[in-house]
Formats: structure tokens, sequence, C-alpha cells
């Protein structure tokens, strides 16, 4: 699992979520924002790129 979608509790019917990279087997503090469609988000730690569709996947499986 690269992608973790932490979940706003439901008090209100606007919640959403919040996206974090999990590098090296352990979760980033920093929240992650959805990339445009063109730039990937590279992590300076593991090299690893996440595209737009790499986290409407995860958001649709749980995790990837």
């Amino acid at each position: 699992m690269v992608l973790k979608f932490e979940y706003d509790p439901l008090d209100n019917e606007h919640a959403g979520g919040h996206w974090y990279h999990v590098c090296r087997g352990r979760i980033e503090d920093q929240e992650l924002r959805v990339p445009p469609p063109d730039t990937p988000y590279e992590c300076p730690r593991c090299g690893i790129e996440l595209e737009a569709e790499d986290f409407w996947i995860a958001q649709q499986r749980g995790s990837v």
C-alpha cells in the first residue's frame, strides 16, 4: 500500500477525507492533494510517482 485515505468524522453532510503517502512502511504526516492529470506526485524519499488515477483507484479499493 502506498496511499492511505482517512475519512473525516461524519458529523456533517460535507464530510470528506485526507490522503497520505505510505513511504517505506511509515505513514507520512503531510497530507497529499490529488495531483493534476499532467503532473504526478513524486516522493523525494522513495521515488514513487503517483498519478491522479492512482488516487481514484485507491479510493475505490480502499488502498493501493
